[in-house]
């Protein structure tokens, strides 16, 4: 009798540590946190600040606000993130794709998305964060024109390329300091 008691236990345990584990797993894998004061700083480009949350058609976006003034409206449905840039009357584009398959591609603004890899490493300083998510983006009006976003799991935005950005022909942007879900992250 003892030794199921001590049979049941240990199994109640392990199930209980199994649930445990896959809800930090589902919170580590947020791979866009949107959540009212959630920042994201990079080198030479500045700040993303989530500021407000505003209806917009009876649908509710996240406010992002950046240092040079400009405004977009994101919301997060089914593993995708829309956005609305510039203008609340702007249609909205799906931006990332993030249970995407590697390669697979969809219209965005002038051009496309694709997602290139699902297990991305990032290095920022001496810190490695891997299990990335890494979008790479075209513009069919522009000749060689192209930009890629790589998202990291429970904290958004990591790293991005501009072309013709910051007077130089090709530059890649690294997160410096971000704040999720009221934590401060510093890459310095």
């Amino acid at each position: 009798m003892k030794k199921l008691l001590v049979i049941s236990l240990v199994i109640t345990a392990m199930i209980s540590c199994e649930k445990d584990d896959n809800y930090r797993m589902n919170v580590d894998r947020d791979y866009f946190p949107l959540q009212i004061g959630n920042q994201w700083n990079f080198e030479l480009a500045g700040k993303d600040s989530i500021i407000d949350i505003t209806k917009i058609n009876g649908i509710e976006y996240f406010e992002f606000v950046n240092d040079f003034g400009t405004t977009s409206y994101y919301r997060k449905q089914d593993d995708r993130i829309y956005v609305k840039s510039l203008s609340k009357e702007n249609t909205e584009e799906m931006k990332f794709d993030l249970a995407a398959n590697i390669d697979e591609t969809w219209k965005y603004g002038p051009g496309y998305v694709t997602l290139i890899s699902r297990n991305a490493t990032i290095s920022i300083g001496d810190v490695l964060i891997d299990s990335c998510l890494q979008f790479n983006f075209h513009n069919n009006n522009l000749i060689d024109y192209g930009s890629t976003i790589w998202l990291a799991p429970g904290i958004g935005l990591i790293q991005r390329t501009c072309q013709e950005c910051f007077g130089s022909s090709f530059e890649t942007l690294k997160l410096e300091t971000a704040r999720i879900n009221n934590q401060l992250i510093e890459f310095k």
